[in-house]
C-alpha cells in the first residue's frame, strides 16, 4: 500500500521503503558535460574484437592525494590514458609516466590494493599487444609503486591468464571472499569453444576465482572452490554479502540467461543458487552489466541488472531469495544496456538508477541496431517508482555507450559520472546539484591498522541513521560494466543537519559506532587494531570480556590471528596491544 499526501510519499510493504519521506522539495539534478574543460577528452579506438562491446575504465586516488583519479581503456590503435587528478576540477593524463602507455587490446578495469601497501593497484583484461593477434594470457596487474609509476607483474601474480585455450576475459573486480584480510580477484569470461557463432551453445572456461595467498601471488581456486561456470557467457562480476552473513557472494551477469548466483558457504566454497535467487531461467535476459545498493532501506543490498530491453530490478528478500519488480517500477526497457549505476543523485534520500546503451549492426541474426540511443537516469519517485529525467536534467549522453563510472572528483559531495562508449569519445557529466536540502556524506575506510581486514574496508557495510530514516552502503569493488567506481559509501541526507549514528559493520563482526556526525563531508573512519573486539578505539578490559567468552569458538570478532579458533595466541595478541 501506498499513500500520497501534499508531497509525503509513504510506502508501506515487503518490497517498499519503510519510511515516509517529503519529496516536495527535492532539488531535480543537474549535469553538465565538463569532458573537454577537465581535459578527459580522449576517443576509444577499439577494434572488432568481441562485437564491440568493448570499452572500459576505473576510479581510484592512484597517489593518495584525497582526490579521484580516471583509468580508461582506449583500444588497440591509442594509449591508454591514466588522468591524474589535479586538484582543480581538470586532470593531466601522466600514462607515460606511470609506465602505462603501452598499446594492446584492453577490455576492462578494476581496483584494488592487492598486495595491502596502502596504495591501489589495476586489474586489467587485455587481449594482448596491438601489434599481434589476440592471445590467452595478456592480462595486467599493475602494482602501483608508492603513487608514482605501475609495474605489470601479472604474470609473476599468476593472474594474467583467465583462459589457456584462446583470448578470453572481460569484466574483473576485487573482494575478500575468505574473510583473511587480503583481496581475492574474479575474473568473468564470455568466449568458449569450439563454435563462435553460436555463444549460446559452447563450453567456456574463461570464469575463474584467484585465492590472494597473502605474498604477492594468487592460486586459481575455481575447481575447488565450486565456481566453475562453464556455461555462464560471464559479462560483470561483484562480490557482495547479500544475505547478512558477512561473507561475499559472486554475483555474475551472464549473457544467453547464463547467470549465476555464487552463494558463500563460508568455508571456502561456494552453491550457485540462481535458481533459488530466480535471476534464471529468464528467457529474456541477457545480462550484462550491475549495480548494487539498498533501494527499499531494509539493511539488505538489492541487485538491478541490465540487458537488452529486458533490465531487471531484483528486491533482495533475505536468504538468497529475490523479487524481481522492474516493470512495475518502470525500469525495464533501457534499450541495449550495459553500464549500470545505484547512486541518490539529488541527495533526497532515495537511490537513483542510471544505465547507458547502444548497439549496431553487425549482420548477426537477432542483433537489431541501437544508433544514438539515450542513455538513462531514471529519478527514484520515493515509492518505488522511477521517472527517466536525462533530457529534463541535462544528461545528454547518445551512442555506443559500454562502461559507466561513478565518483565525486571535484570533491564537492554528489556523485559525477563517467560514460565510456565504443569507438567513441568519453563523456564526463559532472553532478551540478545545488540549493537547500542536498546535504550528504562522503565515507571511505582505512584498515591500514589491522591486517585481518581487507584494505580500504571492502566486504564492510556502512549504515547512516538521521531522523529515523537509516541508509546502507557497502565498500565493494563496485561491478558496472567492464569498469570500476570509487569504493566510498555515499549518502544523500536531505534537510537532515546532523547524523544521528553512522554505525561501520566490518566484515570480522565488529561494529565502530559514531553519533552527531557532521554533515557535508568525506569522512574516512579508520578500522582498529586487532584487539579491539567491540570497536570503540581502544583495547581494553571490555575487548577482552568478548575475547574469554568466545575462547574455543570459531567466532571472527575474537580470533584476532585469523587461524579459526580463539585460543591462547589471540589471547596473547590482545594482551602485547592492551591499553593501545
Amino acid at each position: 500500500m501506498t499513500t500520497t499526501s501534499m508531497g509525503i510519499v509513504c510506502a508501506i510493504g515487503a518490497l517498499l521503503v519503510s519510511d515516509c519521506i517529503d519529496t516536495t522539495n527535492a532539488a531535480p539534478p543537474a549535469f553538465s558535460d565538463q569532458t573537454v574543460a577537465a581535459g578527459v577528452q580522449t576517443t576509444h579506438t577499439g577494434s572488432g574484437l568481441y562485437y564491440g562491446m568493448l570499452a572500459g575504465g576505473a576510479a581510484g586516488d592512484f597517489n593518495n592525494d584525497g582526490y579521484q583519479d580516471l583509468y580508461v581503456i582506449s583500444g588497440a590503435s591509442t594509449p591508454d590514458r591514466l588522468y591524474i587528478n589535479n586538484g582543480n576540477g581538470t586532470f593531466t593524463d601522466q600514462a607515460a609516466a606511470w609506465g602505462i602507455d603501452g598499446l594492446h587490446r584492453g577490455a576492462s578495469a578494476t581496483v584494488g590494493d592487492y598486495n595491502n601497501d596502502g596504495f591501489l593497484d589495476l586489474f586489467v583484461t587485455s587481449f594482448g599487444p596491438a601489434a599481434s593477434s589476440p592471445a590467452p594470457g595478456m592480462n595486467r596487474l599493475y602494482k602501483n609503486n608508492a603513487g608514482a609509476s605501475f609495474t605489470d607483474v601479472a604474470a609473476l601474480a599468476g593472474v594474467n591468464t583467465s583462459d589457456a585455450d584462446e583470448p578470453n576475459g572481460l569484466g574483473a573486480v576485487f573482494g575478500d571472499y575468505d574473510l583473511d584480510g587480503d583481496l581475492d580477484l574474479y575474473v568473468t569470461g564470455w568466449f568458449g569453444l569450439p563454435n563462435i557463432n553460436e555463444p549460446e551453445s559452447y563450453f567456456n572456461d574463461g570464469n575463474h576465482l584467484y585465492q590472494n595467498n597473502g605474498d604477492g601471488t594468487f592460486t586459481n581456486v575455481t575447481a575447488a572452490s565450486g565456481t566453475a561456470s562453464t556455461e555462464t557467457h560471464g559479462f560483470t562480476a561483484c562480490f557482495a554479502d547479500m544475505n547478512g552473513d558477512r561473507y561475499p557472494e559472486i554475483m555474475i551477469c551472464g549473457d544467453y540467461e547464463t547467470s549465476a548466483y555464487l552463494s558463500n558457504n563460508t568455508d571456502g566454497t561456494f552453491t550457485d543458487d540462481a535458481v533459488l535467487a530466480g535471476i534464471v531461467p529468464d528467457p529474456a535476459t541477457n545480462a550484462m552489466g550491475m549495480t548494487l545498493g539498498d533501494i527499499n532501506r531494509d539493511g539488505l543490498m538489492d541487485w538491478y541488472v541490465s540487458s537488452i530491453n529486458g533490465n531487471r530490478l531484483f528486491i533482495n528478500q533475505g536468504s538468497h531469495t529475490y523479487n524481481e519488480i522492474s516493470q512495475t517500477a518502470g525500469v525495464n526497457l533501457g534499450g541495449w544496456g550495459w553500464g549500470a549505476l545505484m547512486m541518490d543523485m539529488n541527495h533526497d534520500q532515495h537511490l537513483d538508477l542510471l544505465e547507458t546503451n547502444g548497439w549496431f549492426d553487425t549482420g548477426c541474426n537477432g542483433c537489431d541496431a541501437y544508433p544514438n540511443h539515450p542513455s538513462y537516469l531514471w529519478m527514484n519517485n520515493g515509492d518505488m517508482t522511477f521517472t527517466d529525467t536525462a533530457a529534463a536534467s541535462g544528461f545528454a549522453h547518445t551512442g555506443q555507450g559500454r562502461g559507466m563510472i561513478s565518483l565525486d572528483y571535484d570533491n564537492d559531495g554528489d556523485q559525477d559520472v563517467v560514460i565510456l562508449s565504443w569507438q567513441e569519445d568519453l563523456m564526463l557529466l559532472r553532478n551540478d546539484l545545488a540549493g537547500p536540502d542536498t546535504n550528504w556524506l562522503r565515507v571511505f575506510l582505512d584498515t591500514s591498522a589491522n591486517d585481518r581486514l581487507a584494505p580500504d574496508g571492502f566486504g564492510a557495510k556502512v549504515v547512516a541513521t538521521t531522523g529515523g530514516v537509516t541508509q546502507s552502503g557497502i565498500i565493494c569493488g563496485k561491478g558496472s560494466y567492464l569498469s570500476a567506481s570509487e569504493f566510498s559509501a555515499h549518502f544523500g541526507l536531505g534537510s537532515s543537519a546532523v547524523i544521528d549514528e553512522l554505525l561501520i559493520e566490518w566484515p570480522n563482526g565488529v561494529v565502530t559506532t559514531m553519533n552527531n556526525v557532521a554533515i557535508n563531508q568525506t569522512l574516512t573512519v579508520v578500522a582498529g587494531a586487532p584487539g579491539d573486539c567491540n570497536g570503540d578505539g581502544a583495547i581494553d578490559t571490555a575487548d577482552l570480556g568478548i575475547l574469554i567468552a568466545a575462547f574455543g569458538s570459531s567466532t571472527l570478532i575474537a580470533d584476532i590471528n585469523g587461524d579459526g579458533t580463539v585460543d591462547t595466541a589471540d589471547l596473547g595478541q590482545l594482551i602485547a596491544n592492551f591499553g593501545t
